[in-house]
């Protein structure tokens, strides 16, 4: 292992999602010599791997799969496909690796650095990055734009170790499809999932903590949403708390404060984000997150 490698750069950009890819293609039309660093092997962020890219590529292969078997030819010939969740999950990743090399090919073209590692503060000019090699550089810059995006919250009390436990960053691991689903949640990421899952005929509960689904949309658009939604059979509980949840070896129980407990084979928890800052070493500079990392 070598000592610290030392590298100057005007601008460093800390994250290559969607903001930060964004962040580092505009410095360097601006003439900036750019630096862009990204703690996952590949860039893209989570939006890339985790998020927006592999769920938007399983919608359309639950689309397609859908299209497949309502096509009248198919039907009268009384042939129905199944696929299983990780057959159709499998379809998504050329997508992301294609995305990966086409925004690879963005930071080459202008000549942006890319490190990965960790980034922490040491000072307000100066971020030291680990490596996972164990190597580690120290970029300096006279601008740093913090792009680390968030990840889903995880409360305290609930145990995502467990193998029947999921949220949106680790729902599309499952090995298999269930038979059944509560989505706590009903929200973009919690209405997205309760509708490609129930086309894939899952029992699904779908618990919003709210009195209407998306209530930052106009009325008439909720309303359509929760009639379509519920005219698939996904059941919705609006205005429902969180209490407490009982796992088991073949299905999980939640618990709301209404009295109410639904059993289903996994739960997916989509109730709110959490912002990527621990280890930023913001303090550094000044800046404290909430417990929220906002």
């Amino acid at each position: 292992m070598q000592g610290p490698v030392e590298k100057s750069f005007d601008v460093v950009v800390i994250g290559t999602g969607p903001g930060g890819e964004g962040a580092s293609m505009e410095a360097t039309k601006q003439g900036k010599r750019v630096c862009a660093i990204e703690r996952m092997p590949q860039i893209g962020g989570n939006c890339t791997h985790l998020g927006t890219i592999p769920s938007k590529s399983l919608r359309a292969a639950i689309y397609r799969l859908m299209d497949v078997n309502s096509a009248p030819l198919f039907r009268q010939l009384g042939l129905n496909l199944e696929l299983s969740f990780r057959d159709l999950r499998r379809s998504a990743q050329s997508v992301i690796d294609q995305q990966v090399a086409m925004r690879r090919s963005f930071y080459d073209r202008n000549d942006v650095e890319v490190l990965n590692g960790d980034a922490t503060f040491v000072s307000p000019q100066c971020v030291r990055v680990q490596h996972a090699d164990g190597n580690v550089t120290l970029a300096r810059a006279a601008s740093f734009v913090i792009a680390t995006g968030s990840r889903p919250y995880r409360p305290p009390e609930i145990d995502f170790s467990h193998p029947r436990v999921y949220d949106s960053d680790t729902i599309l691991n499952l090995p298999e499809t269930p038979r059944s689903m509560t989505i706590y949640g009903a929200g973009v990421i919690g209405c997205e999932y309760a509708s490609m899952f129930r086309n894939l005929q899952v029992k699904l509960n779908l618990v919003n903590t709210r009195e209407r689904m998306l209530e930052f949309l106009d009325e008439e658009i909720c309303d359509a949403l929760a009639y379509h939604m519920r005219d698939t059979g996904v059941r919705i509980r609006n205005n429902e708390q969180f209490e407490r949840l009982e796992t088991f070896d073949d299905h999980v129980v939640m618990h709301l404060k209404s009295g109410k407990q639904l059993r289903s084979d996994v739960l997916l928890w989509a109730n709110g984000r959490t912002g990527n800052t621990e280890g930023l070493g913001l303090e550094t500079i000044g800046i404290q997150p909430n417990h929220r990392g906002d």
